[in-house]
């Protein structure tokens, strides 16, 4: 997504606003030509769209998580969300809850061990790959049109042709509406008569698309990277396979623009974790306005 001037890798602090420490991300750190893979053919690059240099102090933060509670949508065959009170402060002088709940519920992170075996655990996902320019690809349109729309390259390509090449350093994610029906489980999950449930995903083609520039992660505000109907996980296999992560069930991601934004993905380092909730936020621009 950032389409920046220069090269890098990641440049977060710099020094000096007001006085104090104020803090920087260069957006030399996410330069499409370095986050490229050389062996793709890049499309012609776009101007630069988001500012050299994201000011964190003045950047307006977005929350892409919703809140764990036991009401939210769950993949079918998934336990609820439960928590037990252990201490409270009027007996115990403090307070602590216990809880439980799947790995995969709420917002979370899949790790590639969820589908393929010998690959990294949650906990053994590289830091570096847990941050990175927001790559929004908006398919609400589409979705509208069709509820089990599955991005495409060709969606994958409009995006570059408006903002410059995807390359490794982007967290790709999916914008199609649907997170609007949060609140409404039976209107998430969406079963038609037969059980069969009818969401949009992401396409095995647009996933190996994805793979070849090396993008290591694809989030989404659906319950699935795979599109509902889906019964065999055919874009988890081949995405996951390649060494990705995904993030799913993302909130407001309506508020981000396009391009310009940066994403932290923060999921719980469980030990041998196939996935983890996670609290996944985006900086995004005090200028920057999302756009469609």
């Amino acid at each position: 997504m950032q389409k920046a001037q220069g090269t890098g890798v990641v440049s977060f602090f710099h020094a000096g606003v007001r006085g104090a420490a104020a803090y920087a991300l260069c957006s030399a750190a996410f330069a499409l030509s370095a986050c490229a893979p050389a062996a793709a053919s890049p499309p012609a690059a776009a101007p630069p769209s988001a500012p050299a240099v994201l000011d964190i102090a003045a950047a307006r933060v977005v929350d892409l998580t919703h809140p764990i509670t036991p009401e939210m949508p769950l993949y079918p065959g998934s336990k609820p969300y439960a928590s037990e009170t252990v201490r409270t402060v009027e007996k115990d002088s403090y307070y602590l809850n216990r809880f439980s709940m799947d790995e995969h519920a709420g917002t979370h992170v899949d790790a590639p061990a969820h589908f393929k075996a010998g690959t990294p655990t949650v906990e053994q996902i590289a830091p570096e790959q847990l941050v990175g320019p927001a790559a929004v690809v908006d398919v609400t349109a589409k979705v509208a049109a069709s509820p089990d729309h599955q991005v495409t390259v060709d969606d994958l390509r409009g995006w570059e042709a408006r903002h410059g090449a995807l390359g490794a350093r982007h967290i790709v994610l999916i914008r199609t509406g649907w997170g609007a029906r949060w609140s409404e489980p039976a209107k998430f999950l969406n079963q038609d008569a037969k059980g069969v449930m009818h969401f949009p995903g992401v396409s095995v083609e647009a996933s190996r698309y994805l793979s070849e520039r090396g993008v290591r992660c694809v989030g989404i505000d659906t319950l699935s990277t795979d599109p509902g109907p889906s019964q065999t996980f055919d874009q988890h296999k081949a995405f996951l396979g390649a060494g990705g992560y995904h993030i799913e069930n993302l909130a407001n991601l309506e508020q981000l623009p396009e391009a310009g934004a940066v994403v932290v993905v923060a999921p719980l380092p469980l030990s041998r974790g196939s996935g983890a909730p996670a609290r996944v936020l985006a900086l995004v621009p005090a200028a920057g306005k999302p756009s469609r």
